[in-house]
C-alpha cells in the first residue's frame, strides 16, 4: 500500500451511511438526490473493494429493476425519484455502463461469480457494438447511445474513458478491438490537451475526416468537474506516464494551498471564482502531484456525494486496488 490516505472500512461505511439508500440507491445530494449509472457504479465499486456482499448485491439489484435497458445490458443514465416519470431519458452513460461492468468484473473474480463475469461481458460487449465508431482514423467511445454528433464530427468526453475497465473488457470480450479503444483513447488524451497547462476539456470534438481535436464548442472550454477524473483513471489503470503527468502536476501544484480552482477556461485561463471540492485534492495525492499523497483529505470531510466519491476512488488508487487483476489483463493489452 502507498503512503499516505487511504480508503478504511470506516469510510465504506461513512460514504454507505451518507449516501446509499436501504434498497441500494446510491442518492447525489448536489444534485437534487438523482441517482444515476456513474453513482450505482462508483457504489458497486466501493462495496466490493471492502468486501460488502450484502450492499453490492443491494446496488447491483436496484441499478437492474430500474435503470437496465430492455433491449440491451445498457443502462438508462438517471434516475428522478421526485419525478412522475423516475427514468425520462433512455440513453445510457457510456462511463456508468463502463464503471458498472468494472465492479462487476472485480466482484466476479474476487467472489468466484460467474454471473457477474457473465453480466460485465454482456455490458462490454454492448458498448463495444453500440458505443465504438470510427472518426478519423480512430475508434472513438461515445458518451452515449445518442446526440453527441454535429456536422462536424462527434463530441466525447474523455473522463468517460475509465481506463481500468477498458483494460479488463480485453479479458472479457474482444480483446483486440478493447486494445484498439484503449491505444485510441489514450491517444485523444495525449493530443487533446489545451491552454497554459496543456489539459483535457470536459468535452472534446473530434473532427469526422482528419481527426482533428479541439475544444467542443458546445459546453464551456473548461477543464473541470468531469475531466478532473482522467489523471486517476489514468493513474489506476498504471497509463499516467512523465509525458502525461507533467501538465496535470503544473497544473495542481500551480495555486497556494487549499485555493485549487474547480475550473479553469482552457481558452483564456480565467479560474473559478470559488475553490474545488476536497475530491479534487484527493485526486492531485493519489496520482502523487508534487508530492501530495501526504497531504490527501479525509473522504469523511466531504459534505457532497461527488466530492466524496473522489476521495473513495482516490483511496482505491493509491492503495493500488486491483493491480493483480489488471495485471493479469495488462498483457492483453500490450500484445
Amino acid at each position: 500500500m502507498q503512503e499516505g490516505y487511504a480508503q478504511s472500512v470506516d469510510d465504506w461505511a461513512w460514504y454507505a451511511a451518507q449516501f446509499m439508500r436501504d434498497d441500494g440507491r446510491i442518492i447525489d445530494n448536489g444534485n437534487g438526490y438523482q441517482s444515476h449509472t456513474e453513482g450505482q457504479g462508483y457504489g458497486m465499486l466501493f462495496a466490493q473493494a471492502n468486501d460488502d456482499k450484502k450492499a453490492f448485491e443491494k446496488i447491483f439489484s436496484w441499478t437492474e429493476k430500474n435503470l437496465k435497458l430492455s433491449n440491451c445490458a445498457l443502462h438508462a443514465w438517471h434516475y428522478l425519484p421526485t419525478s412522475p416519470v423516475k427514468v425520462p431519458d433512455s440513453n445510457n452513460a457510456t462511463d456508468g455502463d463502463l464503471l458498472i461492468a468494472l465492479a462487476l468484473t472485480f466482484a466476479g473474480y474476487r467472489w468466484q461469480r460467474n454471473d457477474f463475469l457473465k453480466a460485465a461481458h454482456d455490458i462490454y460487449k454492448d458498448v463495444r457494438q453500440k458505443l465504438v465508431q470510427k472518426i478519423g482514423g480512430l475508434y472513438v467511445l461515445m458518451p452515449g447511445l445518442t446526440g453527441f454528433t454535429n456536422q462536424s464530427g462527434v463530441v466525447v468526453n474523455l473522463s468517460y474513458y475509465v481506463m481500468p475497465s477498458l483494460l479488463l473488457a480485453t479479458g472479457l470480450d474482444d480483446a483486440k478491438m478493447w486494445q484498439s479503444i484503449m491505444r485510441n483513447g489514450l491517444a485523444l488524451v495525449r493530443n487533446g490537451r489545451f491552454g497554459r497547462w496543456k489539459l483535457p476539456p470536459d468535452w472534446l470534438q473530434v473532427a469526422a475526416h482528419s481527426g482533428h481535436l479541439s475544444i467542443a464548442d458546445q459546453h464551456p472550454p473548461r477543464f473541470s468537474y468531469d475531466a478532473v477524473r482522467v489523471p486517476l483513471y489514468l493513474a489506476w489503470a498504471g497509463q499516467l506516464g512523465s509525458d502525461l503527468m507533467a501538465g496535470f502536476e503544473n497544473y495542481w501544484t500551480a495555486w497556494p494551498a487549499n485555493n485549487l480552482p474547480a475550473w479553469v477556461d482552457l481558452k483564456t485561463g480565467e479560474r473559478s471564482p470559488y475553490n474545488a471540492p476536497l475530491g479534487f485534492y484527493s485526486v492531485g495525492g493519489a496520482c502523487d502531484f508534487g508530492q501530495m499523497r501526504a497531504a490527501m483529505p479525509s473522504v469523511q470531510k466531504n459534505d457532497n456525494y461527488y466530492s466524496a466519491s473522489l476521495s473513495m476512488l482516490a483511496g482505491l488508487v493509491s492503495q493500488q486496488f486491483g493491480a493483480d487483476i489488471m495485471a493479469a489483463h495488462s498483457r492483453n493489452f500490450l500484445r
